[in-house]
């Protein structure tokens, strides 16, 4: 490892690039091929597809097992899977399993060469905040905190969401934890709605008792309704006119208002909930979604059993898109009875205290049915929800995968078929799978769930043709990937501009249409948007890009172009999206990144992104202007052979002077794979020649790759200032290929 000769040339360089509008540039990529096919769809009207998880009694994945040994049932039918494999989570491969099921329905196709085998887990965290109390939110608060702390890791793409969609624009998958803290932030309580403010107090549990005919559970309400009505209205006349009967009556009415707010919030959680596993379909493997919640009740007297239809309607939502969903009770530990909150009255009877009994286990049912009917589990009775979490993530990095062909005439109708799975000959191991799945599911059904306004970034409606399509990406959920299209952003603090983002994108360019003779030029049609973290427009681009094809004599591995776009900005955060389409095939790719760029004004330690890979790509042509200085273009897809060199480049920002003006720095380079460091140097003294801008600093270094194995890596950078006793730290993903 080293530090690169040409360093001060590579900041000028940087500066240089960040000062054009807009550039670009063609030159061979190491980019492996990269799959077409847009969307997975999980079930056809040919193939169902299941992820199975077997564990042992000490809840440990058991592996090696053969197709043979499992027993699928439909209905109680016996079923022969017509596809198997065992697979891991957050791999290349899992995203390819599914594609080459639904296409050959019989084997998966070979496993191809990847630069990086391993792309990182899909993990949403729905807070069901309108089940949620204000200690229960306290500790769900700590819970996702501990998370972003100490149990994401950077190839991660995680979620935060809530059934009122308060997070707002930030529910969105990201890998960025800046993003993830603000979302946080934004979680706040919710008014109970289900409560009328009449006294003294009803429950909702009492109500639906009440509401289903109850009447001792009534009798204390009864009671006083009548002392109400015997002090303050009727007096002892009017209060013989009014019996306990019409008395319970109007006790009854009470109940059914507040139970009608039972089902209409009971029913937003899991439509929101729905609609949310559905707006994932498009994102490839096994998805993991941590539902946190207090609690709701499935059956109430106005419609018996609408609940439980809805929770078939999530089940066979999470069967179709590969998710599987882990229940959290957020009360924790807690006991079922009367405490001095104020939501249960004091009764000298007994009455209330008989009619709460099981109060707290009817109310865990809809989070068990949840969790065991998706193929997960429930957690209840704990305070402490991390090490459970990090437990049912390791749980899921493994499962086999079953896919079958239902018969024909099944195909009609919305039935809800159970899907059972066991192994033979083994009765000592535990089988977690999605519990069933609805053929036939209506139109109606897929529409409703389409309008849903709190997914991420829901598509409105861009119309047709070439810009629609390029609208309609730019709005995606997930990334397109007809037009194999990759996104870097970073920022540099430019001297007379201040903080300005470059955002690079980077297109296959061995995909596009050249006509019918391969000889003609391609046009790729380019838009990108800069967005606040409210999702306001802070900047924008549009272009179009010539390229011509290759010479015949000419053979370069895997070519690309690259388009950069620079926008000044102001200290926020910001999620930055691209699209790209190619004019003759009509192939469209996307990318989606956030960056938060630093208050530079505050006068803390800060560092610039990391640039990496940076290499001279050829002399421009300004006219009138000469031969301008060479380029610098740096790494956009970060892919590199083994046995090459990584070369990167940062800017040091607000290093405190020392003694004799210069600042004492120290830089350490830590290169970590799958959370262990690979590489750590010892901290090294940063050197600042005579002349050197002392307001930015730049630190680079040169590192061999000889000695990594191919996958991906995490790089990080922290720079010490000796001085003023502060650190600071910047990080970047690579890939070895």
């Amino acid at each position: 490892m080293k530090t690169p000769k040409n360093l001060a040339a590579f900041s000028l360089f940087a500066a240089l690039l960040l000062l054009t509008a807009g550039s670009t540039t063609a030159f061979g990529q190491q980019t492996p091929p990269q799959d077409k096919t847009d969307d997975v769809v999980r079930i056809s009207t040919e193939l169902v597809q299941t992820g199975v998880t077997v564990v042992d009694k000490q809840g440990r994945f058991v592996d090696g097992l053969k197709p043979e040994q499992f027993e699928l049932k439909v209905d109680g039918q016996p079923v022969t899977p017509s596809f198997f494999e065992r697979v891991t989570a957050g791999t290349v491969r899992e995203e390819k399993l599914a594609e080459a099921a639904v296409a050959a329905g019989k084997t998966a196709a070979p496993a191809a060469p990847a630069a990086s085998s391993y792309r990182g887990r899909t993990i949403i965290f729905f807070v069901d905040d309108l089940h949620l109390s204000l200690d229960g939110l306290g500790r769900t608060r700590g819970a996702l905190k501990h998370f972003i702390d100490e149990q994401m890791t950077p190839l991660d793409q995680v979620a935060f969401v809530s059934t009122t969609g308060q997070m707002g624009f930030l529910q969105q998958f990201t890998d960025n934890k800046t993003v993830l803290r603000a979302a946080l932030e934004r979680l706040k309580p919710v008014p109970m709605t289900t409560r009328d403010g009449d006294q003294p107090p009803m429950t909702e549990f009492v109500a639906l008792r009440i509401s289903n005919g109850d009447r001792q559970a009534a009798e204390f309400y009864i009671d006083k309704l009548l002392e109400g009505f015997v002090s303050k209205k009727l007096g002892a006349a009017g209060a013989r006119q009014l019996n306990r009967n019409g008395a319970y009556e109007m006790v009854k009415v009470r109940a059914n208002n507040i139970v009608f707010g039972v089902e209409a919030v009971t029913e937003a959680t899991l439509t929101s909930l729905d609609n949310w596993v559905n707006g994932i379909s498009q994102i490839p493997g096994r998805k993991l979604i941590f539902f946190i919640s207090e609690g709701f009740y499935l059956d109430t007297r106005r419609e018996v059993g609408g609940a439980n239809a809805q929770l078939q309607r999530v089940t066979d939502t999470a069967t179709r898109t590969g998710s599987v969903i882990y229940t959290i009770d957020a009360r924790g530990l807690f006991a079922p009875m009367a405490d001095a909150t104020g939501d249960r009255p004091l009764d000298p009877k007994g009455n209330l205290d008989r009619a709460t009994v099981g109060e707290g286990t009817i109310s865990q049912d809809g989070l068990n049915a949840l969790a065991g009917d998706t193929g997960g589990r429930f957690l209840r009775n704990q305070n402490y929800f991390d090490a459970w979490v990090t437990r049912m993530l390791d749980e899921t990095s493994n499962y086999y995968l079953l896919a079958w062909r239902p018969p024909t005439e099944e195909q009609k109708g919305a039935k809800f078929k159970r899907i059972e799975v066991s192994i033979a000959g083994r009765p000592e191991l535990t089988v977690r799978l999605p519990k069933g799945f609805l053929l036939g599911r209506s139109a109606a059904d897929a529409a409703k769930a389409a309008k849903d306004k709190t997914q991420p970034a829901a598509a409105a409606s861009t119309g047709k043709g070439p810009e629609g399509e390029i609208k309609s990406a730019l709005t995606a959920a997930a990334p397109k990937k007809g037009l194999p299209t990759q996104l870097s952003v970073g920022f540099l603090d430019v001297p007379g501009t201040g903080p300005v983002l470059t955002a690079s994108m980077q297109m296959a360019t061995d995909v596009l249409g050249y006509g019918d003779d391969g000889k003609q030029p391609a046009a790729i049609d380019l838009a990108g948007v800069v967005l606040t973290e409210q999702g306001k427009p802070a900047g924008s681009f549009k272009t179009r890009l010539t390229v011509n094809p290759l010479a015949e004599n000419v053979s370069v591995e895997n070519p690309g172009v690259v388009y950069n776009n620079k926008v000044p900005l102001k200290p926020g955060l910001y999620q930055v999206r691209v699209a790209a389409r190619d004019d003759r095939t009509g192939r469209v790719g996307s990318a989606i990144q956030w960056i938060e760029i630093p208050d530079l004004a505050s006068k803390r330690l800060t560092l610039s992104s990391l640039m990496i890979g940076g290499q001279f790509v050829g002399k421009r042509k300004d006219a009138g202007a000469g031969d301008a200085p060479e380029q610098v273009q740096f790494s956009v897809d970060r892919r590199f052979k083994a046995g090459s060199h990584l070369n990167f480049l940062s800017l040091v920002y607000n290093a405190t002077p020392g003694g004799g003006g210069a600042p004492d720095l120290e830089a350490q380079i830590k290169i970590t794979r799958n959370g262990q460091a690979i590489v750590n140097t010892p901290a090294r003294k940063i050197s600042t020649p005579q002349g050197t801008d002392l307001a930015r600093i730049p630190y680079g270094a040169d590192i061999g790759l000889n000695n990594l194995p191919a996958g991906r890596y995490v790089l990080q950078l922290t720079i010490n200032d000796r001085t003023a006793r502060t650190t600071a730290t910047q990080q970047a993903t690579f890939d070895v290929e």
